[in-house]
């Protein structure tokens, strides 16, 4: 992964909680969630960025839409910012959505 770069790719989709989370999230309730990287070639390592967030608890991942961001200064939520600023350290960050668009 390019960690030097100023532009982040945001893959948003959903997953599914498979484990309990600091009492946050339920297993079985799916969420809307944003993965933030700094890999450029994201579409040939997909299923590497799945097993990052499978390492973090979450299934059934599902990628929708992917936007590229070059200017953090175009963001206006504090959570995105923060998430762009680690993608940037650790060359990606995940984002999850509190409230469960399914509830199990």
């Amino acid at each position: 992964m390019n960690n030097s770069t100023n532009t982040v790719y945001v893959l948003s989709g959903y997953a599914k909680c498979a484990i309990t989370q600091q009492g946050k999230y339920k297993p079985g309730n799916k969420h809307s969630i944003g993965l933030l990287t700094t890999d450029e070639n994201y579409e040939d390592n997909i299923s590497k960025l799945k097993t990052f967030i499978k390492d973090l608890g979450w299934e059934s991942i599902t990628f929708c839409m992917v936007e590229t961001v070059n200017d953090i200064s175009t963001l206006s939520n504090d959570v995105l910012v923060s998430s762009f600023l680690r993608a940037q350290q650790n060359g990606q960050s995940l984002v999850v959505n509190d409230l469960p668009i399914t509830v199990h």
